[in-house]
C-alpha cells in the first residue's frame, strides 16, 4: 500500500516537472531563429564549374571578366547549354561536359584572354536550332546545330544583341503573319530588348524589337514599306540622349510580350523607377507598345525603386484565396532593391531588398488604363523618350486598340504609358541582402519562392503565405563567389532546379526534407511560423518527408504538416520514468501525443534499449512492462544509474518512431545521508543502518530514523539533505599551533537522541595520516578534547586540514556526520619561512608569533621574559639590518639600474626603509615599492657614476618609530662600461628566428639587458655571460640592413650591420618513408637553405588510441626533432627520427606530419600538410641469423633472409659488412636481400675489428639506425693439397658429397629461388615499362570505346532476383518466384502463424541456436546455409531487416562472450558453416547492393573488361582455357604460339552500307570469332538479352558472290587419335575480309541468309537490333559457370585439340561444379617446387617464355586493379550498415579487453566479414553481379585478383618458400601497399561519426525495398518449415525448459503450426 501511495505521489511530482520542462522548451523555441541554414551538399545533384575562370587582375595571361551569362535546356532529360564569356558549353543531363566552342575564335580572334564576347542570347527555337548571340561583332547571332555547336550559320544582319555587360533580354513568342505571306515565317518571332549603348555601331540597336524566325536559318527584320514594323526607337531629336533602361526579364502572356525594366523615368528626369512594358503579338505594327510603372512599398512607407528579377506563375491555394483569385489565375512575383541615396535618385542597388506580389488582373487593368488615357486624355500618357510617340483625345473605347490592328488605331495613339503607379506592399523585406533572381513553384496549397542573392551567393527559400506576409524559412549557401544570375528553372515533375551563378552551374533538388532529422526541425516549433512547407513528419517512419513519400499520409496523424502545432512525442510515463534497478517487470503507461492508428493486426511495442515489451493501446496511451533483471544493463562504476532509451516501436514499419529516456537507479551507490537524500532519485537514508535505499521500510532497526529523499514524492518528514545529521558552518577560523594542545568546538544539527549515541570522535587528516581524539556532546555542540597536532613539512608555514566528526551508536556502529560546509582547521608553525625578526613580527597577528631567543616562536612557547620579546605591537626594535648581496652585481656608468639589496631585517615595511646608499650617492627608492620583500630585500634606482666599485649600505626606522638602524655587511656594486667586439652570423632569413652570438666585454652589466637589430628586438634566449650574449632575430624584410646594438639598462652600445636575406624555401623532400627506428637520410631540396643557422627536421606523431573512455582527450601528439646538415643553398640532409617511443600495443593509427625548423620561417613547420606530402613509417625489419651462425660461401651471392626488409630503404642505402669489407647489395625484397661477396676472404672479426675469436669474418647488416649481427661467413680453402686415396673410397666420398650437396640445395634453394624469381619479376617490370605504357595507352583507348555506352544504358547488372539468388542460394534450390494459383488454405494459415512466431525474438534466437548446435551429420552445412537464406528472405519480404539485424547482434554478442571466455576469438566468423555466419554473409551482401550500383561496381566491371580485352588480344586455347596473356601463371600458354591479328569487316545490313570492324586472331576458332563479333556489336548489353555463338552462324564473303559458312569442326578424317578444330588461318582468311552473322545453319551453306542484326538510327543513340530472336531473355538461360566456346561432335577414340595437346583437358573443366559439387583441381596454383623441379622449368626458361607475358599483363591492367581496390576501400562510400557492424566489433573488443592481448582481433573480424564474406567472392565471380559470361581465361585472372584481395586483409605474414605460389609472388611488391590501404580504410571507417539508429534503419529499409516481391513468401516459409519441423522436439524441449518461454506460450504456438498443417483450425 505504501509503495502504491509512493508511486501516486511520484507521478504527480513527475507531471509537474514535465510541465515545467515543456514551458522551458516553449520559451527556448520562441527565441530560436526560424531560418534554417541548409547544407548545399544535401541539395546538390550535379554541378559544372567554369572551365575558363577569370584570371586575377595582376595576371596578364588571362581574361579577367570570364563568367557564365545564360543557360537553356533542350528538354527535361536532354542536353543543357551554357553561354559564357567567349565560350559555349554543351552538357548532358548530369552536367558533364560534352562539347565546348570558343565564340571569340569563331570571330577570328586569337587572344581569347583579352577578348570579351559576352553571351547575350541563348535560346532554342521550335525548329530545334540553338540561337546564340554575342556582345561583339555588333550583336550578331548564329543558328547552331544543338548536337554540334561548331555547325554554325552566321547571321549577316547585325544589331540584334547589346554591347558588353549591358542588358539584353530575349524570348520566342508567337507573332503575326509574316510579311512574306503565310508559311513557316509567319510563326514564331524572336523578341529582343536591349540597353542602349553609345559605342560605335551599337547605337542603332533598337531598345525593343522582334524578328521573324525563318526556315532558311536567318533572322529577318521586315523592310520598310511592307506595312509592318518590328521595333521601337529612341527619340533623338533636339540632341536628346537615349535614357538608361536595364531590362530585367521578359515573358509571354495572353497574346502579349512583356518586359520588366529598371530605368530612368523619362528624358533628363534623374528619377529611377521600375516599369513593365508590352507589345501585342498579333499586331503587324509596334505602335501598341505600352508601359506602366511598378512600385514595391516597404512597411515603413519607403519605396524599393529598382526591380532586380521577376517571374510570372500560378499561386498556391492559400495565396490565391488571400488574393481573391482562382487557382488558374496568374501572379507576378518580383524582387526589388532600394537604391543609393534618396528613393529613386540612382540606379545603383544596395543590400536592402523586398519581395512584392502583383495580381496579373491588376496589371492588365493598369495597361488598359494607359491605353485609354493615351486615346482619350492626350499627351500626358505618351512615351516621350520613344520616337513617334503620340496620344489623342478620341472619345472611343480602348479595348479595340490594344493590339493596334485597324487603320484608325494608327491615328489613335502610338506608344502609351500609365500615369499612375501599380503598387504592392512588400510581403518580405531583408535589410542585409540584395536579391538577384526569383522563381516560384507550388506545393500542395503553398506557394514557395526560390530567390537568389547578389551579395552573398545564397539561395533563399521563401513561403509566401498571403498577399501581406511571407517568411524566409531557409538559406542555402551555394559556396560560390559572385552572384546568383537571373536564369533559373524548375522541373516540377522531377523536383529539380537549375541555378546559374557567375562561375558555377548547379542542378539541385527543390526540396530537401531529409536534412531535417527530428520532428522539431521538420515542422518547426512555432505552429507554422517556421518549418518547411514542402515537408512533414512521417510519424511511423520517423522521417521528414514529402506528403507523397509517406505511407497513407491522410490516415490519423501519420503525416504531420509543417504547420502542425505539436510533434509526436512521449508526454508522460506513468507512474514515473525511472525505477530502482532491482524493481523489474513493472507495468507502466506511456502517453504519446499524436499517436497514429495502425493497420489491422499491427501492434505497438515498448523497447527498453534492446528489450521488447508488447504494448496495449488505449486512446493515446500504451501499457507495457519494464524489463526483467537480466535484460537491464549494469550500472557503470562511479554512476548511480543507467539510462536506457524507452522507444515506441511499430510492427507496421519496424521503426521506433518516438522515444524518451528511462532510468534504472541504485540508491546503495550513495554512502552519505546528504548525497543519498539529495540525489535525483527517490532514495531514503536509514540513519542507524548507514544505508541508502529506495524501500525505507526495510530499515528495521529499533528507533530507526529515516530521512526521506527530496525527490521521493512521499509526504513524510524529516525530508531532504537539510534533515541529515550534519555539521554546521564554522563561525571563525580554527587555528592549531604545531605541537600545542588545543580543544575545539563544532556546531551540529539533527543529531539522534543522546541515548542512542555512545561516543563521539574528532579526527584530522594530516599529511595523509588520520589523527583523532575523543569528543563530548553538549546539546548541538561537539567539543573535541585537548590534543596536540603536528606536521612535518618545513616549507609550509600553514597547513589546512580536514575535520571529520564520527559518532558511534549503541550497537557500536560508527557514523560520520555529513559536512556540507567543509569544516577544517589551520595547523601552523611560527618558525617556518620567517628567518628574521622583521618577517616574524609582520605575520598575521592571530597566529601570535613573536621574536624571542633570536628565533620566531609561538607566544606561549617563548621561555624568555616578555620584555625581551619583539611583537607586532610592542614597539620593540628588531636587530639591525645585515646585507648579504645585491642583484645585479654591476651596472652601466650611465646609471638607471634597478638594484635589489638582499639581507635580513631590512625593515618591517617599505616605508620603514629610509635610504639606500651606493657609495656616497643615494639610490632612489621612489616608485619601486612593488619590488620590496618584507625584511628580505629592497630595490632602488642607481645614478650615473664613473667606472668604480663602491659599497652598499641602507638605513631603516626601528619598531619604536624613532631609532635609525644602520646596515652591516660588506656588499659592493660595480659600475662598468660594456662593449661589443663582434657578432655572427651577419645575415639571416627575413622571417627572423636566427640565433645570433654577440661577443664583447662586460656584457652581463646591468639588470635589463636587451639586444636590437635596428629598432626591432633581438630576443635574448639564454643568460648573458661576461663575454657572450645569444639572441634570436625578429622578422624583417628581404634586403633590409640594420645595425645590431645592445641596451644595458637603457645605455646603448652599437656594432656592425646585420642583413635580412631571402627565406629558405623547400621544393622537394625525398624519400618520404622510414622505419620506426628512423635513421634514413632524407634529401631536402630548395633555395636559400644556407641562410638559416638552425636547420632541423620536426616529425609530429599524433597517435589515435583504440581504447575509448570518457576521460580521453584525443590524439596524443609527440614531437621528434633531428638536426639537419646544410650542403649549400639548395641541398640539406636530414635523418628520420626514431619514433618507437610513440608506438604501443593500443595504437590503431599513426598520423604523421613533418616540417622543418629553419630559424623563424614558420611556413616550413607545416611543410608536409601544406604540400600534401606524407611521411610514412613502417615496421622495423627483422633479419634471420644464419643457421648454425654460419654462411658457407659457394658462389658470389650471399642471401640474407628476414621480414619487412625492403620497407623504406633501397639497395644503395643498405650496408652489409663481411668483416670490415662492404658487400654490395644487389637486390632487396620484403623477405630477403642479396649481396656480392668479396672475391678474397676479408679479415677476421666484425667491421669494428672485434669478435675475432672464431677466426672468421662476421656479417653485419646496417639498416638505417639499426644494426643486425647475422653470423659468420666461411670461405673455401684457396689451395687444395693433392692426396691419393683408393679409387673405391674416392667414389664413395664423391657420392656422399653429392648427396649432401643435393640436400643442402634442396633445403636452402627454395627460399633463394623465390627471392630470385621476385628479383626477376622486378627487373622484368623495369625492362618492360615502355612496352607496358604503350599497351596501357592502347587499352585505355579501346576501353573508352568498350565502355562508352555505360553512361547511356548503364552497367549490365543482373536483376534483383538474380542477385539475391546468387548471393543467398548459390548451389541451392531457390524458392518459387510466385505463389501458387490455388494454395492450400491450411498451409496458408499455418505459415502465417509460423511467420508471426519468427517475429518473436526469443523464439527466433532459440531456433537458430538449437539448429546451429546440431552436428553436421544430422543437419548438414548446406542445410544450415539454406535455413539462413530462407530466414533472410522471409525478413526481407516482411520488411524486417532491422529485426534480423537485432537478432544477429544479439547472437554475435553471446558468441563473442563465449569465445572470449574460451580464448578462441580469432576463429570467429572465419567460416560460413553455421546459420549465424550465413545470415551475416547474406546481410552484408544485401546491404552492399546500393553501394555496388552507385560506386563500387563500375571499377570492377571496367577491370573485368580490361582483363577480357587483354586476354583476348592473344591466343586462347579453347579446350584448356590457357591464354597467352594472363595473370594466372598456371593458366598461361607456355608454348610460344605464332599468330597474327586480323581486322574483319562485319556487314550489318544487306547492302553492306553499315559495317563494324572487329579484331580477331588467325588462330581463333570459328566460335571464338563469333563471340568476339557479338561482343563488339552488343558491347555492354546484358548477356541474357543477346544471342550466343551457338545460336548463329558465321558467313565469310569472298568477292562479289562467294559466301561460305565457317564451322569449328574439321570434316577431314583424322590421321591419329588427335583432331584439330578449325581456325581462321585454316581457311586462309585475310585482313579486312568481310563476314556476316546469319541465322544458324543446321546444314552448312544450305541457304544464303540475311544478317540477323540491323542498324537502327533515330533520335537516340545508334544501336544494333536483333532480328529473329523475339525473346532472348526467356529463350536462353545460360549457365552460371565459365564456359568453353566450341562446336564439335564428339567421336569415340578421338581427342579434339586447339593450340596445345593435353590428355586431361576437357570441353569444360568446370562441369563438376553443377549440383553444388566441385572437384578439387590437382594443382590450384603453381608452387615454386613445381616451377623449379617438377615441371623442369628453369629461371632462364621462365624468363624466355612465361614471365615477360605475365609481367606485361600485370602492368597493363595494374591501374584498373588499383582503381578497384581504392574504390572498394573508400571510406566516403562505406555503407552505414558496414560502419555499424564495424563499430559493433570495436565495442565488443573493448568490452572484453581483447585488444590488449590481441591488437589484431578487430582487423581479423572485419576482414572475415568484408573480403571473405563478399568481395573476394564477387571479384572471382563478377557474373554474380553482372549479366555477363566470363570465359575461363578471364576467370583465371579474376581468381588471382580475388585471392590478392583476400590476402591483403590477412594479418598473417606468409613467408616465401618452397611452396610459394608464383601467383602470390606476382603481387608480392604491391601486397604491402594494399595492406596500408586496408588499414586506412578500417581506421577511416572507425573515425566516422557513429551511425544513428534512424539512419541505419533507413538503409536497411532501402535494402528491403530492393528485394521485396521477388519470391513467393508462402513457398519460402514452407521450405523453411519443412527443415525446422524435423527438429521440433529439440526446439520444444528448450522452449519448455525456461519460464520466460513458457509464459509467452512459445511451445504451444509452435505446436499450433503443426496442428494447423495436419488438420486445420477445427482440430484445435
Amino acid at each position: 500500500m505504501s509503495l502504491q501511495l509512493s508511486m501516486e505521489a511520484q507521478r504527480s511530482h513527475v507531471t509537474i516537472l514535465l510541465v515545467v520542462c515543456l514551458i522551458l522548451l516553449g520559451l527556448l523555441g520562441s527565441v530560436v531563429s526560424a531560418e534554417w541554414q541548409g547544407d548545399l551538399s544535401s541539395y546538390h545533384i550535379a554541378s559544372f564549374s567554369n572551365p575558363h575562370p577569370p584570371r586575377p587582375l595582376n595576371d596578364p595571361s588571362g581574361n579577367h571578366n570570364a563568367k557564365f551569362n545564360h543557360f537553356t535546356l533542350s528538354g527535361p532529360d536532354g542536353a543543357v547549354y551554357v553561354g559564357a564569356v567567349n565560350y559555349l558549353y554543351r552538357l548532358d543531363s548530369s552536367l558533364n561536359l560534352l562539347q565546348n566552342v570558343s565564340t571569340c575564335q569563331e570571330l577570328g580572334e586569337d587572344r581569347c584572354d583579352i577578348f570579351t564576347n559576352y553571351n547575350k542570347i541563348l535560346i532554342l527555337d521550335n525548329q530545334n536550332r540553338l540561337i546564340t548571340c554575342g556582345s561583339e561583332n555588333v550583336g550578331k547571332c548564329q543558328f547552331r546545330n544543338p548536337e554540334d555547336l561548331t555547325d554554325v550559320v552566321f547571321q549577316p544582319e547585325p544589331n540584334v544583341a547589346g554591347f558588353g555587360e549591358l542588358s539584353t533580354v530575349s524570348l520566342i513568342a508567337p507573332g503575326t503573319d509574316g510579311p512574306m505571306g503565310p508559311g513557316a515565317d509567319g510563326g514564331d518571332w524572336l523578341y529582343v530588348a536591349v540597353t542602349y549603348s553609345a559605342e560605335v555601331m551599337y547605337g542603332a540597336i533598337p531598345p525593343v524589337s522582334r524578328r521573324i524566325l525563318t526556315t532558311d536559318g536567318l533572322l529577318i527584320s521586315p523592310s520598310p514599306g511592307t506595312g509592318y514594323s518590328s521595333f521601337t526607337a529612341f527619340d533623338t531629336s533636339n540632341l536628346k540622349t537615349p535614357i538608361d533602361i536595364a531590362f530585367v526579364t521578359g515573358f509571354s502572356f495572353d497574346g502579349f510580350t512583356y518586359f520588366i525594366t529598371s530605368q530612368e523615368e523619362d528624358f533628363e528626369s534623374n528619377v529611377f523607377v521600375s516599369k513593365m512594358s508590352r507589345v501585342c503579338q498579333t499586331s503587324p505594327l509596334f505602335g501598341s507598345y505600352t508601359e506602366i510603372t511598378l512600385q514595391c512599398q516597404g512597411s515603413d512607407g519607403s519605396v524599393y525603386s529598382l526591380v532586380q528579377a521577376a517571374h510570372i506563375g500560378p499561386a498556391g491555394q492559400d495565396l490565391a484565396v488571400s488574393l481573391g483569385l482562382k487557382v488558374e489565375d496568374m501572379v507576378l512575383y518580383a524582387v526589388f532593391a532600394k537604391n543609393e541615396g534618396a528613393d529613386g535618385s540612382s540606379d545603383v542597388p544596395i543590400d536592402q531588398s523586398a519581395l512584392c506580389v502583383y495580381k496579373m488582373s491588376d496589371i492588365l487593368d493598369a495597361f488598359k488604363e494607359a491605353v485609354r488615357g493615351c486615346i482619350q486624355d492626350g499627351d500626358d500618357y505618351s512615351v516621350q523618350y520613344l520616337e513617334g510617340s503620340r496620344c489623342t483625345t478620341f472619345p472611343v473605347s480602348p479595348e479595340t486598340f490594344f493590339c493596334y490592328l485597324t487603320d484608325l488605331s494608327n491615328s489613335a495613339y502610338k506608344h502609351a504609358k500609365g500615369t499612375d503607379v501599380t503598387a504592392s506592399n512588400a510581403v518580405l523585406e531583408l535589410s542585409d541582402t540584395l536579391m538577384s533572381s526569383i522563381i516560384t513553384t507550388t506545393e500542395m496549397n503553398h506557394t514557395v519562392a526560390i530567390i537568389g542573392t547578389d551579395s552573398n551567393g545564397e539561395l533563399l527559400k521563401v513561403h509566401i503565405q498571403s498577399n501581406t506576409s511571407a517568411r524566409l524559412y531557409e538559406r542555402v549557401d551555394l559556396e560560390i563567389t559572385g552572384s546568383v544570375l537571373k536564369d533559373v528553372k524548375i522541373n516540377d515533375t522531377t523536383r529539380e532546379m537549375y541555378i546559374l551563378t557567375e562561375q558555377k552551374f548547379l542542378k539541385m533538388r527543390v526540396e530537401n526534407c531529409g536534412q531535417y532529422t527530428t520532428c522539431e526541425t521538420c515542422i518547426g516549433t512555432d505552429a507554422g511560423m517556421d518549418g518547411d512547407p514542402y515537408c512533414g513528419w512521417c510519424t511511423l517512419q520517423r522521417q521528414c518527408t514529402l506528403y507523397s513519400e509517406c505511407k497513407m499520409p491522410d490516415v490519423s496523424t501519420r503525416w504531420l504538416a509543417y504547420n502542425t502545432v505539436q510533434c509526436s512525442e512521449i508526454t508522460n510515463v506513468d507512474p514515473y520514468n525511472n525505477l530502482p534497478i532491482t524493481v523489474t517487470e513493472q507495468q507502466i503507461t506511456v502517453s504519446v501525443e499524436q499517436l497514429p492508428d495502425l493497420l489491422t493486426n499491427m501492434t505497438y511495442e515498448c523497447w527498453f534499449g534492446s528489450y521488447v515489451s508488447q504494448a496495449t493501446k488505449t486512446n493515446e496511451d500504451l501499457r507495457c512492462v519494464s524489463p526483467p533483471g537480466n535484460r537491464i544493463p549494469p550500472i557503470q562504476q562511479g554512476d548511480d544509474a543507467v539510462q536506457v532509451t524507452l522507444s515506441i516501436h511499430s510492427s507496421e514499419t519496424s521503426v521506433s518512431f518516438v522515444d524518451t529516456s528511462f532510468y534504472f537507479y541504485e540508491c546503495s551507490t550513495y554512502t552519505s545521508c546528504v548525497s543519498c537524500v539529495g540525489s535525483r532519485w527517490a532514495c531514503d537514508w536509514c540513519v542507524f543502518e548507514n544505508r541508502c535505499t529506495h524501500v525505507s521500510s526495510t530499515c528495521s532497526g529499533d528507533n530507526e530514523i529515516i530521512i526521506t529523499g527530496q525527490n521521493n514524492p512521499a509526504l513524510s518528514s524529516p525530508k531532504g539533505p537539510g534533515s541529515c545529521p550534519q555539521l554546521l558552518a564554522q563561525n571563525t577560523e580554527v587555528l592549531l599551533p604545531n605541537g600545542i594542545e588545543r580543544s575545539l568546538q563544532v556546531m551540529t544539527t539533527n543529531l539522534p537522541d543522546q541515548t542512542q549515541i555512545t561516543s563521539f570522535e574528532c579526527s584530522f587528516d594530516i599529511e595523509g595520516v588520520r589523527r583523532n581524539t575523543t569528543a563530548q556532546r553538549n546539546n548541538g555542540t561537539i567539543v573535541c578534547d585537548m590534543k596536540a597536532y603536528t606536521y612535518t613539512s618545513t616549507d609550509e608555514a600553514e597547513l589546512i586540514v580536514k575535520l571529520t566528526i564520527e559518532w558511534t551508536d549503541t550497537s557500536n556502529n560508527p557514523h560520520i556526520l555529513d559536512d556540507l560546509f567543509n569544516n577544517n582547521a589551520t595547523l601552523y608553525k611560527c618558525g617556518v619561512l620567517k628567518p628574521d625578526c622583521s618577517r616574524c613580527v609582520t605575520a598575521r597577528p592571530e597566529l601570535e608569533c613573536v621574536w624571542c631567543n633570536a628565533m620566531c616562536e609561538l607566544r606561549e612557547s617563548c621561555t624568555t621574559a616578555e620584555g625581551e620579546w619583539v611583537t607586532h605591537n610592542n614597539n620593540a626594535n628588531c636587530p639591525d639590518p645585515i646585507l648579504q648581496g645585491v642583484y645585479p652585481l654591476s651596472g652601466p656608468i650611465e646609471g638607471n639600474t634597478i638594484v635589489s639589496v638582499i639581507g635580513t631585517d631590512i625593515g618591517r615595511g617599505f616605508h620603514t626603509v629610509l635610504n639606500v646608499m651606493i657609495g656616497d650617492q643615494e639610490c632612489h627608492l621612489d616608485g619601486l615599492e612593488a619590488y620590496y620583500e618584507t625584511g628580505h630585500s629592497v630595490s632602488c634606482l642607481t645614478q650615473s657614476r664613473v667606472e668604480s666599485v663602491v659599497q652598499v649600505s641602507l638605513t631603516v626606522r626601528g619598531g619604536d618609530g624613532t631609532t635609525l638602524q644602520e646596515s652591516s655587511g660588506d656588499v659592493n656594486f660595480q659600475y662598468r662600461v660594456p662593449s661589443i667586439t663582434s657578432f655572427s652570423p651577419r645575415f639571416g632569413p627575413a622571417a627572423g628566428g636566427t640565433r645570433i652570438t654577440i661577443n664583447g666585454m662586460a656584457l652581463n652589466t646591468g639588470r635589463n639587458i636587451q639586444a636590437f637589430i635596428g629598432d626591432t628586438a633581438c630576443n635574448i634566449t639564454s643568460p648573458v655571460t661576461e663575454t657572450e650574449a645569444v639572441c634570436t632575430s625578429s622578422e624583417g624584410s628581404v634586403g633590409q640592413k640594420e645595425v645590431l646594438k645592445m641596451s644595458f639598462d637603457g645605455a646603448d652600445k652599437t656594432s656592425e650591420v646585420y642583413n635580412f636575406t631571402n627565406n629558405p624555401f623547400i621544393t622537394e623532400v625525398s624519400p618520404t618513408t622510414s622505419t620506426y627506428s628512423g635513421g634514413r637520410e632524407m634529401v631536402v631540396r630548395g633555395t636559400h637553405l644556407d641562410t638559416a643557422q638552425m636547420a632541423s627536421l620536426v616529425v609530429t606523431v599524433a597517435s589515435q588510441i583504440t581504447k575509448r573512455s570518457v576521460s580521453s582527450e584525443g590524439p596524443n601528439n609527440i614531437e621528434f626533432v633531428e638536426n639537419c646538415a646544410v650542403d649549400g643553398s639548395e641541398v640539406m640532409r636530414c635523418f628520420t627520427p626514431n619514433i618507437t617511443s610513440a608506438i604501443n600495443s593500443s595504437l590503431s593509427q599513426l598520423n604523421v606530419t613533418f616540417g622543418f625548423i629553419m630559424d623563424g620561417v614558420s611556413d616550413l613547420l607545416t611543410w608536409s600538410e601544406d604540400n600534401d606530402v606524407d611521411l610514412e613509417f613502417f615496421l622495423d625489419p627483422e633479419y634471420d641469423k644464419f643457421e648454425n651462425d654460419l654462411f658457407e660461401k659457394k658462389g658470389d651471392l650471399m642471401t640474407i633472409m628476414g621480414e619487412q626488409i625492403n620497407s623504406a630503404i633501397t639497395e644503395s642505402e643498405l650496408v652489409v659488412f663481411v668483416g670490415p669489407v662492404r658487400c654490395p647489395v644487389t637486390f632487396i625484397e620484403e623477405t630477403g636481400l642479396g649481396c656480392n661477396l668479396p672475391k678474397e676472404k676479408p679479415p677476421d672479426g666484425d667491421f669494428n675489428g672485434q669478435d675475432t675469436e672464431r677466426g672468421l669474418p662476421v656479417v653485419w647488416v646496417i639498416h638505417s639506425n639499426l644494426e643486425f649481427r647475422i653470423g659468420y661467413c666461411s670461405y673455401p680453402p684457396v689451395d687444395l693439397v693433392p692426396f691419393i686415396v683408393p679409387s673405391v673410397s674416392g667414389a664413395v666420398l664423391v657420392c656422399i658429397l653429392f648427396l649432401v650437396l643435393c640436400f643442402i640445395t634442396q633445403l636452402y634453394g627454395s627460399k633463394r629461388e623465390a627471392k630470385l624469381i621476385q628479383e626477376d619479376m622486378r627487373a622484368l617490370e623495369e625492362d618492360l615499362s615502355d612496352e607496358i605504357k604503350q599497351a596501357f595507352a592502347e587499352l585505355q583507348t579501346d576501353l573508352t570505346d568498350l565502355t562508352s555506352d555505360l553512361h547511356g544504358i548503364g552497367m549490365p547488372f543482373v536483376s534483383h532476383q538474380e542477385y539475391a539468388s546468387n548471393m543467398l542460394f548459390i548451389g541451392q534450390e531457390r524458392p518459387d518466384t510466385q505463389d501458387k494459383e490455388y494454395p492450400d488454405e491450411n498451409v496458408q494459415k499455418a505459415m502465417m502463424r509460423f511467420s508471426r512466431l519468427l517475429s518473436n525474438k526469443a523464439f527466433l534466437i532459440v531456433l537458430i541456436q538449437t539448429l546451429d548446435a546440431e552436428s553436421n551429420s544430422k543437419l548438414s552445412i548446406r542445410q544450415k546455409q539454406l535455413i539462413a537464406s530462407l530466414l533472410t528472405l522471409t525478413m526481407i519480404m516482411e520488411n524486417k531487416l532491422t529485426y534480423l539485424t537485432d537478432i544477429m547482434i544479439t547472437l554475435m554478442t553471446e558468441l563473442i562472450q563465449t569465445a572470449a571466455d574460451n580464448g578462441r576469438t580469432r576463429q570467429l566468423f572465419h567460416r560460413n558453416e553455421s546459420i549465424l555466419e550465413k545470415l551475416l554473409s547474406n546481410w552484408v551482401a544485401l546491404c552492399l547492393y546500393d553501394q555496388l550500383q552507385s560506386h563500387t561496381a563500375y571499377p570492377l566491371f571496367v577491370l573485368y573488361r580490361a582483363i577480357k580485352h587483354v586476354s583476348e588480344s592473344g591466343p586462347v586455347d579453347v579446350f584448356t582455357g590457357r591464354s597467352r596473356f594472363s595473370l594466372n601463371f598456371e593458366k598461361m600458354l607456355q608454348e610460344d604460339i605464332e599468330f597474327n591479328t586480323l581486322t574483319i569487316i562485319v556487314l550489318i545490313d544487306v547492302k553492306g552500307t553499315v559495317i563494324k570492324e572487329v579484331k580477331v586472331q588467325d588462330v581463333d576458332t570459328i566460335s571464338q570469332v563469333k563471340e568476339k563479333i557479338l561482343d563488339a556489336l552488343h558491347l555492354n548489353k546484358p548477356y541474357s538479352s543477346r544471342p550466343s555463338a551457338n545460336q548463329v552462324s558465321l558467313e565469310w564473303h569472298r568477292g562479289t558472290s562467294g559466301r561460305l559458312v565457317l564451322t569449328d569442326m574439321d570434316l577431314r578424317p583424322p590421321t591419329d587419335k588427335w583432331r584439330r578444330i578449325n581456325m581462321l588461318k585454316e581457311f586462309h582468311v585475310r585482313n579486312n575480309d568481310q563476314m556476316t552473322i546469319v541465322e544458324r545453319q543446321e546444314v552448312d551453306n544450305a541457304t544464303l541468309s540475311r544478317p540477323i542484326l540491323k542498324f537502327s538510327q533515330g533520335n537516340e543513340e545508334s544501336a544494333y537490333v536483333n532480328v529473329g530472336f523475339d525473346d532472348l531473355g526467356s529463350n536462353k538461360r545460360y549457365s552460371k559457370r565459365r564456359y568453353t566456346v566450341v562446336e564439335v561432335e564428339t567421336t569415340e577414340g578421338i581427342k579434339d585439340w586447339h593450340l596445345v595437346k593435353e590428355d586431361n583437358s576437357g570441353y569444360d573443366d568446370d562441369d563438376d561444379e553443377e549440383d553444388g559439387k566441385k572437384t578439387k583441381p590437382k594443382e590450384c596454383c603453381s608452387g615454386l617446387r613445381s616451377v623449379t623441379f617438377r615441371n623442369k622449368i628453369t629461371r632462364r626458361k621462365i624468363k624466355e617464355i612465361s614471365f615477360p607475358r605475365l609481367m606485361s599483363t600485370k602492368g597493363i591492367v595494374q591501374k584498373y586493379v588499383d582503381d578497384m581496390f581504392n574504390t572498394i576501400l573508400s571510406v566516403e562510400s562505406a555503407p552505414k550498415a558496414i560502419k555499424y557492424l564495424f563499430d559493433f566489433f570495436d565495442s565488443q573488443a573493448i568490452r572484453h579487453d581483447l585488444e590488449e592481448s590481441d591488437p589484431e582481433i578487430t582487423h581479423i573480424w572485419k576482414s572475415n566479414i568484408l573480403p571473405l564474406r563478399f568481395w573476394s567472392n564477387a571479384i572471382k565471380h563478377p557474373d554474380y553481379i553482372f549479366d555477363i559470361l566470363p570465359s575461363r581465361s578471364v576467370g583465371a585472372s579474376m581468381d588471382v585478383i580475388g585471392q590478392l584481395f583476400h590476402d591483403v586483409h590477412d594479418t598473417k605474414t606468409h613467408k616465401l618458400g618452397q611452396e610459394s605460389s608464383v601467383n602470390k609472388l606476382l603481387y608480392g611488391r604491391e601486397k604491402q601497399k594494399y595492406q596500408h590501404v586496408v588499414e586506412d580504410f578500417y581506421n577511416g571507417v572507425r573515425d566516422l561519426s557513429p551511425v544513428p539508429t534512424q539512419e541505419l534503419n533507413k538503409e536497411l529499409y532501402k535494402a528491403c525495398e530492393n528485394f521485396t516481391g521477388l519470391f513467393s513468401k508462402l513457398d519460402t516459409l514452407e521450405r523453411l518449415w519443412n527443415i525446422v519441423n524435423k527438429f521440433n522436439p529439440k526446439i520444444l524441449d528448450v522452449l519448455e525448459s525456461e519460464p520466460e518461454y513458457e509464459e509467452a506460450h512459445l511451445g504451444y504456438l509452435l505446436e499450433e503450426v503443426q496442428v494447423t498443417l495436419a488438420s486445420g483450425d477445427e482440430a484445435l
